[in-house]
C-alpha cells in the first residue's frame, strides 16, 4: 500500500530531476497534478529541512546540494560484488543485446542495473523501472526459483492483467509456462508485456540474494540467437555459483 504524502514527494523529486530547472510552487502542483496546498505542504517541509531553496528571481524552488550529499553517501556503498558488472558487460558485448538485473520488489520484478545494447534499435529500460511478474522474463526466474509453496501462494496475490494477447492471465497458464522454465533450467517472455520483445532470463543467487539476469531485446534478434543467449546465461550462473562457494 502505498503512502500518498510519500508518492507525491517522490514524484516532485522526480519532476525536478526532469525538468532540471526552478519552479514555483503552483508550477510543480500543475505539473503533478494535486492540490497547491498538498504541493506546498510538501516544499516547505523540503525547505525546512534544507533540501530545498526559493530563488525567487530564478523562477522557484530547487533542491540544494543537501539531497546530494546524501545520494552520494548512499550511493558509496554498493551491495553487489565487483565481478558482476564486468560479467554483464561481456554478456551484452556477447549477444550484442540489453543485460538487465532484476530483484523481487513486492509484487514486482525491479531493474538494478541495465546495460543496453550498443545497437540501434534495442530494449530500453532504467534502473528503477518494474516489470510484472507474470508478463516478464525477470518475474518468470524469480517465481521459478521459489519453494512450490511460495510460488503458489505469490501467484494467487497476484494481478494478472493483460498487456495484449500474448500475456499469460490465468494462474494455470501462468503455473504452466514456469515448469517448463524451471524444467529447462531458463524462462522466456515473447511479447507477453511489448509485443514486440522477447526476454530470456535465470535466476542467480548473489552473496545469498536472489536475483534474475535477463536478457531483451527485438523478438526476431531474440529467436535467431536464441541457444547462445541460454549458454551465456548458464555460464553466467555458474560464474556466479562459483563466486559464491
Amino acid at each position: 500500500m502505498s503512502v500518498p504524502a510519500l508518492t507525491r514527494t517522490l514524484d516532485l523529486i522526480e519532476a525536478f530531476s526532469q525538468l532540471r530547472r526552478p519552479m514555483t510552487v503552483s508550477a510543480l502542483a500543475k505539473l503533478l497534478d494535486v492540490p497547491t496546498s498538498s504541493c506546498h505542504g510538501i516544499v516547505k517541509t523540503l525547505e525546512d529541512r534544507g533540501y530545498l531553496i526559493d530563488l525567487k528571481h530564478q523562477g522557484g524552488y530547487y533542491f540544494t546540494k543537501r539531497f546530494k550529499m546524501h545520494v552520494d553517501r548512499i550511493a558509496s556503498y554498493d551491495p553487489l560484488p565487483e565481478w558482476l558488472r564486468p560479467a554483464m558487460a561481456d554478456l551484452r558485448d556477447s549477444v550484442q543485446e540489453t543485460v538487465l538485473l532484476a530483484k523481487l520488489a513486492g509484487s514486482r520484478a525491479v531493474y538494478l542495473e541495465v546495460l543496453e545494447s550498443a545497437q540501434s534499435v534495442r530494449y530500453i529500460a532504467q534502473v528503477g523501472d518494474t516489470r510484472p511478474l507474470h508478463a516478464s522474463a525477470a518475474g518468470k526466474a524469480l517465481l521459478g526459483a521459489m519453494t512450490p509453496q511460495q510460488r503458489f501462494a505469490t501467484i494467487q496475490n497476484l494481478d494478472l492483467a493483460r498487456h495484449n494477447i500474448y500475456t499469460l492471465g490465468t494462474p494455470e497458464d501462468l503455473e504452466s509456462n514456469l515448469e517448463d522454465g524451471i524444467s529447462q533450467g531458463w524462462f522466456m517472455t515473447r511479447g507477453e508485456y511489448l509485443t514486440d520483445v522477447a526476454a530470456v532470463a535465470v535466476p542467480l543467487k548473489v552473496d545469498g540474494e536472489l536475483y534474475a539476469m535477463v536478457v531483451a531485446g527485438p523478438a526476431t534478434r531474440m529467436e535467431t540467437q536464441l541457444a547462445l543467449i541460454v549458454g551465456q546465461l548458464r555460464g553466467l550462473k555458474e560464474q556466479a555459483a562459483q563466486q559464491t562457494g
